[in-house]
């Protein structure tokens, strides 16, 4: 009996049924990445690239919000597609260290959409695509954020319990750990 957990681990002796895999996600990815390129060519917030143009299945993401309170920084991501792929989720790490309740300090995420099984009934499908990933990922920073169901449970209880003081460590992080942001000493947002 087949087992997708060992597969989505990597561990696979039907090499196959992978290489069958990688095809099928490669092909979904060619067709999702000409959507993806035309949508957030000119989209003042996200902009995706490909660090090697012949690896689709390995993107970066930068999302620069311009309002709000992450506003001023600059966030990179990189999503990794599995060979799963549309009935997996793809992986996501932070690369930007940032002060969020839903983003730990080491860069993982928590996102209803990157989950396998959510509890929420917005957690992966396979009629989910890298757009709603993308699109989630850029509403981490304005419409998603949570304080109420946190994966940086400290960051989500400064908040609430000192929101002005939240709002300078999320600036005082923005200015250390973002490239390309605004460096002015002693500019609070």
């Amino acid at each position: 009996m087949l087992n997708l957990q060992k597969r989505i681990n990597g561990v696979d002796e039907n090499k196959a049924y992978i290489g069958a895999r990688i095809n099928i996600r490669d092909k979904l990815l060619s067709q999702e990445i000409t959507e993806l390129q035309k949508q957030f060519k000119n989209h003042p917030t996200c902009k995706i690239s490909f660090p090697n143009a012949a690896v689709l299945h390995e993107l970066e993401l930068t999302v620069t919000p311009t309002e709000g309170m992450y506003a001023g920084g600059r966030f990179k991501f990189v999503i990794s597609v599995p060979p799963e792929y549309n009935n997996v989720p793809p992986t996501v790490k932070c690369l930007t260290r940032v002060w969020h309740p839903n983003i730990t300090e080491d860069g993982a995420i928590c996102l209803s959409i990157l989950r396998q099984n959510s509890l929420d009934g917005f957690g992966w499908m396979p009629t989910r695509r890298i757009r709603d990933v993308v699109m989630g990922l850029c509403d981490l920073f304005g419409d998603l954020i949570s304080f109420d169901d946190p994966l940086n449970i400290e960051a989500a209880k400064h908040y609430k319990e000192k929101p002005d003081a939240f709002q300078r460590k999320v600036q005082d992080y923005i200015y250390e750990h973002c490239e390309n942001s605004n460096k002015r000493r002693g500019y609070r947002y």
